[in-house]
C-alpha cells in the first residue's frame, strides 16, 4: 500500500515501522496538501506491505470520517489512516485485538 506520512512526522513513522522489523520504502514522492488555498503541510509517500483490518469501535472517533486500520506485525499497535491512505496515528491495540 501507498500512506502518505506528513514530512515532519516521517521520522516518527519510520522508527516505528523500523521497529516493527517492517519492510517499507520512502519514496521521493512528495506532495503539498492545500485547504483554502493555503499550503498546508507537505506529505511524503512510504510504500509498505500490510494487513487491513476492521477499525475497532474504540478508535473510530466520527463517523463524518472514514478511518482504515493496519496491524502492525507485532500485533500490538494500529496504524491509522483516512480513506485516502493520508497517515493519522498509531494506536495500541485494545484488548482482545491482540494475536
Amino acid at each position: 500500500m501507498e500512506l502518505f506520512v506528513p514530512t515532519d512526522q516521517l521520522k516518527h513513522v519510520s522508527d516505528i515501522l523500523s521497529a516493527e522489523n517492517l519492510t517499507f520504502q520512502v519514496t521521493d514522492k512528495k506532495f503539498t496538501l492545500v485547504f483554502g488555498g493555503k499550503e498546508i503541510y507537505e506529505v511524503t509517500a512510504v510504500e509498505a506491505k500490510l494487513l487491513e483490518v476492521d477499525v475497532p469501535a474504540v478508535v473510530d472517533e466520527s463517523p463524518l470520517k472514514t478511518i482504515r486500520a493496519f496491524r502492525l506485525p507485532s500485533g500490538k499497535k494500529l496504524l491509522l489512516t483516512d480513506a485516502d491512505g493520508n497517515y493519522e496515528r498509531t494506536v495500541e491495540v485494545p484488548a482482545g485485538w491482540e494475536r
